[in-house]
């Protein structure tokens, strides 16, 4: 079933619009989650709150393109869990980033901001390394499933993202966000 189907089934409030995105994207979720949670029963939970926020967004939002859709409830579900599994630890993703990205709260126009420009960074990188960053950093995955995933050494995939964080740290500073 396509895309465009399954958002109309959520649309018209079918019940089987849930069972097709299962059927369609449940790998994909459970590959997202599983770059940042490795309880399988923390990924099945963060999975049965996915499916639940796309039940409750899908109306009155339509998706352009629902496995970016879907991917990023899941993130945002998984992140939520591993925030609140592991207080006291921090995820090596966050730190690695810590540096680049401010902590400091930022106002709604800020954020939109600050993504644009994230966003014309990536589009300006080679697609090896555009991948490679968004693997490690919105996938969540380990630096070495990364790494293997465009074709690297875990070494030298380690460099190419140390790299790419300084670059990012530049293009932010130059557009005038502070770090």
């Amino acid at each position: 079933m396509s895309d465009e189907e399954i958002v109309e089934l959520f649309l018209s409030r079918s019940e089987s619009a849930l069972e097709e995105l299962k059927t369609k994207y449940d790998r994909l979720g459970r590959s997202v989650a599983g770059g940042f949670l490795h309880d399988e029963r923390d990924i099945d939970e963060t999975l049965s709150d996915s499916y639940m926020e796309m039940w409750n967004s899908i109306p009155p939002q339509r998706p352009r393109i629902l496995s970016a859709f879907f991917c990023s409830v899941v993130r945002n579900h998984a992140l939520k869990r591993l925030r609140h599994d592991s207080a006291l630890k921090r995820a090596v993703t966050l730190v690695e980033l810590s540096d680049t990205v401010s902590d400091r709260p930022s106002d709604e126009d800020e954020i939109i901001m600050i993504s644009q420009i994230i966003s014309s960074f990536l589009s300006g990188l080679d697609r090896r390394s555009r991948v490679l960053f968004l693997k490690r950093y919105y996938m969540g995955m380990s630096v070495k499933d990364s790494a293997r995933e465009v074709g690297l050494s875990e070494g030298a995939a380690m460099e190419r993202l140390s790299r790419i964080r300084k670059r990012l740290r530049s293009a932010l500073e130059k557009e005038g966000i502070s770090i």
